[in-house]
């Protein structure tokens, strides 16, 4: 969810022909509804069809300027929509039949025909439009700066995740002598810091500044230059989290951290999770408590010992507290082993135990753990104090993720596979620094909805 970007002319097309489509729909409908329902559209004015049709516009816009469409992810731009647009339709619905009661009102019939209609066209359209690559430009030509193992990184993942998108032209190095070298995916070293403002112009679209030492080597005044001439130039690190949904900790600087937007918590933001948090879990807490008692049940009788199994995790800036959960493994089953991570079809699980991880019931008492304040609904999973510990002597940047209040699921959860290794924790912190950078309410809406995918498709459970 990144910060709201500059628009491209592009992307000006693309919206304008949308926010088009999204018009002739609603105006369609107005239509339809006037011939169709005479009784409903007698009192009808332009004026509530206009104001409809600059509302889903409008709603189309924010999902879109979220920064939802770097990482190509059309889908979850459309879902969101149309999760968002019910609701909109709804509350006109419900806002209009309130304050003017009696028969159906013609506002109040089309806001509900949109909110089902217009998700549905532009879904198709935007379908149609992939496939015949219509209103899509070629791939942006990117120049990477630097020839180290950041630039070969960064080079390697641009070919192979994001080929339809951008084209690597090659590399600049700060030696002419080395022009002409391949150096990646049969890449080569196309020119040198000080040529960039005659080679870039008529060849380049993005410059990627990816140089590891930057102090004494960074090339100011030729990418001053291409600046100035309009061609953008970004930091490895900047694009790699715009594209990837992920900070890539590897290359990341301390001061790139602290320049860089995002870590907006401020009171109104925390004071509306919070309302959020305790809204969202008392709900579930009423829905889910039959199959909590069955659960309850179910464990008692599949094995001895508690229902519940309680232990200590580090939550936000460290401090200690109980988290609870579905006992799914036998009692006492690290008495032996100590702390170990969970491994793939690991013995200690119980039978009842394998199916409510498969489909994460063993985490729904995690809901008194949020209406208590020590966990929200969404951030990063807590860990125990024996792995934060080991983690944070070999993982730079891991206590970061302690910065935030943790959460049942989260951004990590849903992108990356169940960890168990030191490996898995070092990817896991790139989506957990992510979040905490750009934490919002429509991020954690996003999540959730990822969430229920996760668990209907039991993906990562162990």
């Amino acid at each position: 969810m990144a910060p709201f970007r500059i628009v491209r002319p592009q992307e000006l097309v693309i919206y304008g022909f949308e926010f088009g489509l999204v018009a002739a729909v609603v105006w369609g409908l107005a239509t339809l509804t006037r011939q169709f329902a005479p009784a409903v559209a007698e009192s009808t004015q332009h004026g509530s069809v206009a104001l409809i049709c600059l509302l889903f516009c409008g709603l189309m816009l924010f999902v879109q300027r979220a920064g939802l469409s770097d990482r190509g992810s059309a889908r979850r731009e459309l879902l969101l929509f149309t999760v968002l647009s019910a609701l909109l339709g709804t509350v006109v619905f419900v806002a209009t039949t309130v304050i003017r009661p009696g028969r159906p009102q013609f506002a109040a019939i089309l806001a509900l025909e949109c909110a089902v209609a217009v998700p549905f066209v532009v879904a198709l359209w935007r379908w149609i439009s992939l496939r015949i690559a219509f209103l899509h430009a070629r791939p942006e030509r990117v120049l990477i700066v630097g020839t180290g193992d950041a630039a070969q990184g960064a080079c390697r993942w641009i070919v192979t995740e994001h080929s339809r998108h951008y084209s690597v032209v090659g590399f600049a190095d700060d030696d002419d002598r080395r022009v002409g070298t391949v150096l990646a995916m049969g890449i080569r070293i196309q020119t040198h810091y000080e040529a960039l403002p005659s080679f870039c112009p008529e060849r380049v679209d993005h410059v990627l500044v990816a140089i590891e030492e930057k102090r004494g080597h960074m090339p100011v005044q030729p990418l001053m230059a291409l600046r100035l001439r309009g061609i953008e130039v970004e930091e490895a690190t900047t694009f790699f989290e715009r594209i990837s949904g992920k900070i890539a900790v590897e290359t990341m600087l301390p001061s790139w951290l602290i320049f860089s937007e995002g870590f907006k918590a401020t009171p109104l933001r925390a004071a509306i999770k919070r309302v959020v948090d305790v809204t969202f879990s008392t709900t579930l807490v009423l829905l889910t408590a039959p199959l909590m008692l069955l659960c309850a049940i179910a464990i008692k009788v599949d094995s001895t010992g508690p229902v519940f199994y309680s232990q200590e995790r580090l939550g936000r800036d460290g401090k200690p507290f109980r988290l609870h959960k579905f006992r799914s493994m036998m009692h006492r089953a690290e008495r032996e082993s100590g702390p170990i991570w969970t491994i793939a079809n690991d013995p200690r699980i119980t039978r009842v135990g394998r199916v409510l991880r498969k489909l994460r019931i063993d985490e729904l008492p995690q809901l008194v753990n949020c209406l208590r304040g020590e966990m929200s609904f969404v951030g990063p999973r807590p860990e125990r104090e024996h792995f934060i510990r080991q983690l944070e002597q070999r993982i730079p940047y891991y206590g970061l993720r302690m910065t935030a209040r943790p959460g049942i699921t989260g951004w990590a959860q849903v992108e990356y596979r169940y960890g168990a290794t030191e490996a898995d924790a070092f990817e896991k912190l790139k989506y957990d620094l992510y979040y905490i950078k750009n934490s919002n309410l429509l991020f954690d809406l996003w999540i959730v909805l990822k969430t229920v995918k996760v668990v209907l498709l039991g993906e990562g459970a162990r």
